[in-house]
């Protein structure tokens, strides 16, 4: 899939990224990781990287405000009314969420996937282990009930908390979704 990048109106049809490959090889690069990326495969796999964490970003939390271009527009970002936890509108793609999308691609890199699943069909609930006399006891979820989604603190602690909506359960709650 081609990597299509976002831009600060929300008019992008069919984005699929808030970053282009140069931007998160970069950003990666800052951070003491070396991204290949000159050959056609490279670059495929820069750009599924970056879809993968955009569709995981997408999915992750509400966010507060509205979308900028409507239901049209393809991705969460940019948004209106949207206030950092200093109180300050925030305009056009928000740094931070190219932060952090540029964070889940390096995890999907690294680990080839942002949604392990478990062949058990459920998460771990609760793992005992026992040295002495060698016990292992593992308790998984059943299938259909959830565990908790996998945390990645250092991706997700580049979304601010003010972006993320607490709920959107009815028609007035939508005024901040």
């Amino acid at each position: 899939m081609t990597l299509i990048i976002q831009d600060d109106t929300g008019t992008v049809e069919n984005a699929n990224s808030l970053v282009t490959g140069a931007y998160y090889v970069s950003y990666m690069a800052e951070r003491g990781v070396t991204i290949a990326y000159t050959t056609t495969e490279e670059i495929a796999q820069v750009d599924a990287d970056l879809i993968q964490a955009n569709s995981y970003m997408e999915t992750l939390n509400k966010y507060c405000g509205t979308k900028v271009d409507g239901r049209d527009q393809t991705t969460q970002f940019p948004r209106l009314e949207l206030y950092d936890c200093e109180g300050y509108l925030v305009e056009g793609i928000p740094r931070e969420m190219q932060h952090a999308q540029c964070e889940y691609a390096n995890i999907h890199r690294e680990n080839g996937t942002l949604q392990p699943n478990e062949s058990t069909g459920g998460g771990i609930k609760r793992e005992k282990k026992k040295v002495d006399v060698l016990e292992k006891e593992v308790e998984y979820f059943s299938e259909g009930q959830s565990g908790a989604v996998i945390a990645y603190p250092v991706a997700d602690n580049k979304i601010p908390k003010s972006f993320i909506c607490k709920s959107c359960t009815s028609n007035e709650d939508l005024t901040n979704y």
